[in-house]
């Protein structure tokens, strides 16, 4: 009993330190040039948990992937917001059209809206890969994430509920002052976890960090 209280702590410890780094991390790179490498980075982390590594240095690994993967990561969110963007906009300029090129034109922005959804979840995790390599081609991520959001609906499924879903029932149970203790964590290291369990030939375990000190 004590010893699973013990690994429990142990989480939730590792948690909110992810939390906090990812917070720190984003307001580094002023919020917009931020959250996409630092969610990056904590994916990262979480996915090295997912393979054993719970003693590595949180806040060193993250700096260390913030760094190498800021380029591509941004150029992955803003691309992917862009693209959202200029679909929403295209479906809500139509409304003012004649009813067929109305017609024309909010069906594929409803498609391409409903394409985003489906690969946006693995964009991330397909733009971090390869750590020590050069970074991907944005077509090559984008071109991934798109087949593996269609071959792997449940995975994809999975991943939008994992971010939807525990930021909504913290404001639904009345706790939201949790958001900035584990709002992120929570659901990056259950993102990471179904990764692990789904697509372990796709997610490898990444190279260790030499002398994991604290």
């Amino acid at each position: 009993m004590i010893t699973r209280l013990d690994g429990v702590l142990q989480w939730v410890v590792r948690l909110v330190w992810l939390n906090a780094c990812w917070l720190a991390l984003t307001a580094a790179g002023g919020i917009v040039l931020g959250i996409g490498p630092a969610t990056l980075a904590a994916l990262d982390v979480s996915r090295r948990w997912m393979q054993g590594e719970t003693d590595l240095p949180v806040g060193r690994t993250m700096w260390r992937r913030w760094k190498c993967g800021w380029v591509i990561a941004n150029a992955t969110t803003l691309l992917a917001l862009a693209l959202c963007g200029a679909l929403l906009s295209s479906w809500w300029l139509s409304r003012t059209l004649p009813p067929i090129p109305a017609a024309l034109t909010q069906g594929p922005a409803l498609l391409g809206l409903l394409l985003m959804i489906v690969l946006m979840p693995h964009l991330l995790w397909i733009a971090g890969q390869d750590d020590d390599g050069p970074a991907p081609r944005l077509a090559t991520v984008f071109t991934a994430a798109l087949a593996v959001g269609v071959m792997r609906p449940l995975l994809t499924l999975a991943l939008l509920v994992a971010v939807i879903a525990w930021p909504l029932l913290l404001i639904a149970a009345g706790v939201p002052g949790l958001l900035p203790v584990c709002g992120v964590s929570v659901p990056l290291t259950a993102s990471a976890w179904c990764l692990h369990r789904t697509v372990p030939q796709i997610c490898p375990s990444p190279t260790p960090e030499r002398n994991p000190s604290a």
